[in-house]
């Protein structure tokens, strides 16, 4: 890995990436500067607001550790990670609870507060690096698009607000209004958005990596010729908020000296696990959204396991100089992408230059505007706010681009947590009310519209030509939950207040792909309705999970009402015998049956004895030309895969055509049928194969007879092409194989 790290770096070092590396790498360490101070005046506030500064040094740390370690480890080249924002509110809570409890020692409490700052950092190390090891990071991938999306608008306007806090001192918002809009607070904020702006115009129609390294440059030099042409001095300009100034000119890190590790209350750190605790939880959300972030606005395909890992190693070692945890930035990290820094050097010069302003404290700081800082903070939100809120409309439906708006405006004016939140419970509702509403039922058919393989007598085929409109089946698909099973139980309750209800209901689940409690639930209470109106229900092709939940659902009676079939045909075969059975049992007398059947199966059964007839004289005129053979049950008569000898025709028993052992049935055959009729005209390989499910006696004719019977009897060959031709055609469930060419 270091090998390969050594030569990418060599390799950046002699390419077009180096100047934009150095200009963005320093200019990002001047915003880790500003972000420091800013987390460590929110932390450390109060009662421990005399820390402020100090406590800024831990921060520094942690962003000169994080990024010399995920900024070379991660995926993205050229990240330059900090700690962030995120757990400030967490810590700030933390703070003023912990403080009461040292009133006569202040030092303690910030010493306290610096050990709880390492320690939430180094769990959320531990975290990161459990879930990395055990490749658990695709769990956590549960972020709607949406709700990226309005995180990254919200967190656009957040930056525009912290670009103008940086200008002037003064967050904006309605309650600071009036201040900003003061003429001598406009000539502070103004020069930095004007320069966001150009920027924005600029980027937008030429891409270079030269631009943001002349802009840094160019802005610095115009911005001390003028200070130079009035004759103010960089300190007065300092003083005047011109230039960066603000951060004292000692060394910020280590914020105390070892010795006063002894001052840590370890009792008042373990009281503090829940809020922790809560710190991890955020970070692990925040680095989910992040990855996504950076995913969205650079195109760069990223493994989260790689940046749990980079992140994990990066907080560990942040913590241990007793920072609170971070990871990347999406705003800072669009900048390198734009700017071509995309480069670990950035990283490595980001941390080195952090490195430096820590020992040299704010002397480095004098030489740069205010604004360029600030204005380069702007475009970013800039840029955000125009790819993701502006840009939307066109790519969003309605409803997604509203959760956009919304979740924008919560993450700006509220915060990130609460943003997340409402996106997470918005789009859930948006969810459940647009798949509430998606057809699960892909075909519905009666038992008059389709029938089983199975081979049935002349007179079972005529009681189901007659009354198989009393078997409803459903072929259901998709993913059942509580919206789309409830509209699927109101249309299956329909079907049972009908009048009649039907005999029997097939549900089919081949092509389900999920059932969640709620739907269980709604099928249990389907099952109870069907019962009460005399209606057999029938699943096939269910999981055994949906078995057993049906089971721990419906008491013993009900259950037992239920069948279970392994696929759709088995499943009709089921609804068939129901159907035959009760058949069966209202003509319950001999007399009543003949007489019933008499008008069903005469046409049928004189049909099919006409058919059988004229089989058993066809087989007896061949006889010369076939080979007679017999087949015990669970015998195969033709392998799948295996070239035949010729056409078979069974003359007694039952035989079922499969893909596979075990696999559904395709067709079933009886007397009178012909298996692999192209093997008696040609070499033929069979696609299927054909078990015998009771003991069989077939007649098999080779393709070498079939040319002796055209040699010796043509109008006999041509008799038997016509017998092919007809058991094919008369037959439902035709598959593969089954009619000559």
């Amino acid at each position: 890995m270091f090998r390969s790290l050594g030569s990418e770096l060599a390799a950046d070092l002699r390419s077009q990436k180096l100047p934009a590396a150095l200009a963005i790498g320093l200019l990002t360490a001047l915003r880790r500067v500003v972000s420091a101070l800013s987390f460590a005046a929110i932390i450390f506030s109060g009662p421990l607001a005399a820390y402020a500064v100090q406590g800024a040094g831990p921060l520094l740390f942690g962003a000169c550790a994080l990024s010399l370690t995920t900024g070379l480890l991660g995926g993205f080249r050229g990240a330059t990670p900090l700690p962030t924002g995120a757990p400030a509110a967490v810590l700030f809570t933390i703070g003023i609870s912990v403080a009461p409890r040292f009133t006569g020692s202040p030092d303690a409490a910030f010493v306290t507060m610096v050990a709880i700052m390492g320690l939430s950092s180094v769990a959320t190390a531990a975290c990161f690096l459990l879930i990395a090891r055990f490749r658990l990071a695709n769990l956590f991938r549960f972020i709607p698009y949406p709700v990226t999306a309005g995180f990254l608008a919200g967190l656009g306007w957040s930056i525009i607000a912290g670009g103008v806090a940086a200008m002037c001192g003064i967050v904006p918002g309605w309650q600071t209004l009036p201040e900003l809009i003061q003429p001598e607070v406009v000539l502070r904020w103004t020069p930095g958005v004007v320069l966001a702006v150009v920027l924005f115009v600029v980027t937008k129609r030429w891409s270079h990596f030269l631009i943001y390294p002349s802009l840094v440059v160019l802005v610095t030099a115009l911005c001390h010729l003028v200070l130079r042409s009035l004759g103010i001095t960089v300190a007065e300009a300092g003083e005047a908020g011109v230039l960066f100034s603000g951060v004292p000119d000692g060394t910020l890190w280590p914020p105390f000296p070892p010795a006063e590790l002894a001052l840590v209350d370890w009792g008042v750190v373990m009281s503090q696990i829940p809020g922790i605790a809560g710190i991890v939880l955020i970070m692990l959300v925040y680095l989910v959204i992040v990855v996504g972030a950076v995913e969205a606005s650079t195109g760069v395909e990223m493994d989260l396991h790689r940046e749990f890992r980079a992140a994990g190693l990066g907080c560990l070692v942040a913590g241990l100089g007793g920072s609170s945890p971070g990871s990347q930035t999406p705003g800072w990290t669009l900048v390198t992408h734009l700017a071509g820094a995309n480069t670990r050097l950035t990283g490595i010069v980001t941390g080195i230059g952090v490195a430096a302003i820590i020992v040299a404290g704010g002397a480095l700081l004098n030489l740069f505007p205010v604004a360029l800082i600030g204005g380069l903070v702007v475009f970013v939100g800039i840029r955000l706010l125009s790819d993701w809120l502006l840009r939307a409309p066109r790519r969003l439906p309605r409803a997604d681009f509203a959760i956009v708006v919304l979740i924008a405006a919560i993450v700006g004016a509220i915060g990130f947590l609460e943003g997340l939140a409402v996106g997470l419970l918005v789009t859930v509702i948006v969810f459940v009310v647009r798949f509430s509403g998606v057809e699960v039922v892909g075909e519905m058919f009666t038992g008059r519209n389709r029938l089983s393989r199975r081979i049935r007598p002349a007179t079972h085929r005529a009681i189901l030509r007659s009354e198989g409109g009393r078997i409803d089946a459903y072929r259901l698909r998709g993913y059942l939950f509580f919206g789309s099973a409830t509209s699927l139980g109101d249309r299956l309750k329909r079907t049972l207040r009908s009048d009649p209800p039907p005999k029997c209901l097939l549900l089919d689940f081949a092509a389900v792909t999920g059932v969640d409690v709620s739907a269980t639930h709604s099928f249990a209470r389907i099952v109870r309705l069907a019962g009460s109106a005399g209606t057999r229900i029938v699943f096939s092709a269910t999981s055994e999970r949906f078995r057993s939940s049906m089971r721990r659902n419906l008491p013993e009676a009900s259950f037992r009402y239920l069948s279970f079939e392994k696929d759709l045909d088995h499943g009709l075969e089921r609804c068939e015998e129901i159907l035959i059975g009760e058949w069966t049992e209202v003509h319950s007398s001999v007399e009543e049956r003949r007489e019933a059947l008499f008008g069903l199966s005469f046409d049928e059964a004189l049909s099919q004895v006409e058919r059988q007839a004229a089989f058993e004289t066809l087989v007896d005129r061949l006889e010369p030309w076939l080979e007679t053979r017999t087949y015990a049950a669970g015998e195969t008569l033709m392998l799948r895969g295996e070239k035949q000898e010729g056409v078979q025709f069974l003359i007694s028993g039952r035989a079922v055509a499969r893909l596979r052992e075990g696999g559904p049935r395709l067709r079933e055959y009886g007397p009178g049928d012909a298996i692999a009729p192209q093997a008696a005209f040609e070499d033929h390989v069979a696609e299927l194969s054909v078990i015998a499910e009771a003991p069989s006696r077939v007649a098999l004719m080779t393709a070498a007879a079939r040319r002796s019977l055209e040699e010796q009897n043509l109008a006999l060959a041509l008799a038997m092409d016509k017998h092919l031709i007809g058991a094919v055609l008369s037959r439902p469930g035709a598959v593969p194989g089954d009619a000559p060419s």
